[in-house]
């Protein structure tokens, strides 16, 4: 992650250090700012226009990473620093990644939050880095225009029947959501497709 160029969009390690037991660790420290959680739950309820600046941000952060052969393997909202009056985004906490492997992962490599676990980890047993991301991203866009998680439990994750709770949700939204919660990974776009959707051309009129 550290070869140019880097992301500005994604936390850097300035240097690291070994010792017998443990790594010691020198990050960037972006200030001031707050995780993307805190600014959801803090703030009132995030306009379209607002969502679709810090989506279009983590889109770029996980394709970066992704072209840097890293797999997060650890996307929501906690892991995403902003800083609230220029809403610049900074993807953080890689303790959970791996390097790419296209062939998959083992359902046992699985380490992020249970909210964001895709369908395929329970039906097949295996996941995939892309396929992942893009559902961990269209989880990532739900909670922020719904201010709650599209689903609760396995069986929902694994029916991945999306309902919106919230009624003012533009038809482009809505789509792109589904597109990237769709159940059948082969059917999900690519990263470099979620920036091409309609909903990030959308001109607000409210």
């Amino acid at each position: 992650m550290k070869e140019e160029p880097v992301s500005p969009h994604s936390i850097q390690l300035y240097e690291w250090f070994e010792h017998p037991r443990k790594f010691t660790l020198i990050m960037e420290f972006p200030d001031p700012c707050e995780s993307l959680l805190d600014f959801i739950n803090n703030n009132p309820p995030m306009s379209e226009t607002t969502a679709r600046v810090i989506m279009r941000q983590a889109v770029q952060a996980v394709q970066h990473c992704v072209e840097h052969g890293v797999f997060h393997n650890d996307i929501h909202p906690e892991n995403i620093l902003l800083r609230k009056h220029t809403l610049e985004l900074k993807l953080i906490d890689f303790g959970c990644g791996h390097l790419l492997d296209r062939t998959g992962y083992n359902c046992t490599k699985y380490r992020g939050i249970n909210g964001y676990i895709p369908p395929e980890l329970f039906i097949y047993g295996k996941f995939y880095c892309v396929q992942t991301n893009v559902w961990a991203l269209g989880v990532l866009l739900y909670e922020m225009m719904n201010r709650c998680p599209p689903f609760r439990d396995r069986n929902q994750v694994m029916e991945a029947d999306v309902r919106f709770v919230n009624p003012d949700l533009s038809e482009e939204c809505r789509d792109l959501i589904l597109q990237c919660l769709t159940r059948d990974l082969s059917e999900r776009p690519v990263i470099e497709e979620i920036l091409q959707h309609d909903w990030f051309e959308t001109v607000d009129l409210k």
